[in-house]
This record gives structure tokens, sequence and C-alpha cells, in this order.
């Protein structure tokens, strides 16, 4: 009996201390069984990330013109969940950035991005992303460690107009332990008034994951503000 297949043990044995080029590694070789492997784990990263924009375009408050041709970027786009959501919506200009180019190749397929950008998030600037050049960033299931920097958040933050959101998921395991430094990242940006916080809510990101520790994230809306 063929074992069901999820996520490699490359991918799991990610940590704080793993580099760029490990996480490359591992998306690389997931990319070409990446949709077996987020419906096997249960993988709701991309919808949930899309239901907080949904929620959002639908609030004056948090942004009051919301427009199908809004510039959009989905950091660690991967395979194209997100997009694929997004071109759904009628949403007409969203690009990608991941550091896989064989997830990338995947996502080029479909058809659902203007631009393709292969490169990892880091947590220094971004010559290939364009500062304050988006409406709307999403990111699902990226800032995390053993895949990103703290600092990545930060950059996630400069990628996005003043009035624009920032919407991303982070695993309970990487946000809670304040060692780790991403929700204190957070709490930082908010203080310096770089943003605001429109929502946080705890959620289930997989369904059926490999281990508990992946069960289990945040779903959090920022407002940027300068």
């Amino acid at each position: 009996m063929t074992a069901e297949i999820k996520y490699t043990p490359r991918f799991l044995k990610l940590n704080a201390n793993s580099s760029l080029e490990e996480s490359k590694l591992a998306y690389d070789e997931m990319a070409p069984c990446w949709e077996k492997i987020s419906h096997n784990t249960g993988y709701k990263g991309h919808i949930l990330c899309v239901e907080a924009f949904d929620r959002a375009m639908q609030r004056k408050d948090v942004y009051p013109n919301p427009r199908k041709n809004m510039k959009i970027l989905d950091v660690g786009a991967g395979t194209g969940g997100i997009g694929e959501m997004l071109k759904a919506r009628g949403y007409t200009d969203v690009e990608a950035l991941d550091i896989s180019q064989e997830m990338l190749n995947l996502a080029a397929s479909k058809n659902l991005y203007k631009k393709l950008i292969c490169a990892p998030l880091t947590d220094t600037y971004m010559k290939e992303v364009e500062a304050a050049g988006y409406d709307v960033v999403l990111c699902a299931g990226t800032i995390v460690y053993g895949q990103v920097k703290p600092g990545a958040i930060e950059q996630c933050a400069r990628f996005v107009k003043p009035g624009g959101l920032f919407i991303f998921s982070i695993r309970v395991d990487s946000y809670d332990p304040a060692g780790l430094g991403y929700s204190d990242k957070c709490v930082e940006l908010e203080k310096t008034g770089k943003w605001s916080l429109v929502v946080k809510e705890k959620r289930e990101l997989h369904a059926t994951p490999n281990e508990e520790r992946l069960r289990y994230c945040y779903l959090i809306t920022y407002k940027i503000l300068k």
C-alpha cells in the first residue's frame, strides 16, 4: 500500500536556523506533488487569506474603494492557490513572488498572474519588489520559522501603499514563542506607526497535518499607515 503523500522529511526538518537554500530545495522538491500534499494535509492557507481579503473589501472603514484592477502581490504564491481564487473573483492585476521556480512554473501554466518574481522573501531590502507598489499584499503559509526571518514581515509592509492592506497567515508555533521574534516584529511596527491591526484570529491551517504543530495559525490583517 502506497503511503499518502504529505509534507516531505526535508520540509519537516526546516527550523529557525535553516538557510534560504534549504527552504528553496524543500519547495522545489514538493512542487510536482504540491497540490496533492495540500489536499492530503487539508491545507487552508490560501482559502483563509482570500476569506480575510473578501471581508476587508466589504468594510469601507478598512478599504474604502476596492477595485477589480487594484494591484495585488501574492507572496509565497506557490502553484497559484490564491491566484486562482482572485482570478475567479475578477481581479486582473495580480503578481506572484516565490522562492521556487519549480512552483512558479506550475503557476505560470495556469495564466493567473501578470508577473512572476522568483526570489526569496528576505529581511532586508528587496530590489525585485517595488516599494509601496501594491494596494494589497497577501501571504499564506510563508512567514514561518525555517522559511523567512521575522524582518520579512517589515519587508511585506514596505511593499504596500499607505492605506493598503497586508493580509497573512502565520503558524501559531512561529508567532507565539517570543524568542522567535515574529510577534515582536508585529508589535514593533504597530508602535512605530507603520500599521494598525484590523483583525487577528486563530484558525485551523491544516485539517490533517503530518505533525500537530502545523495545525493552527493566526490569520492577521494590517492596514498600512505610512
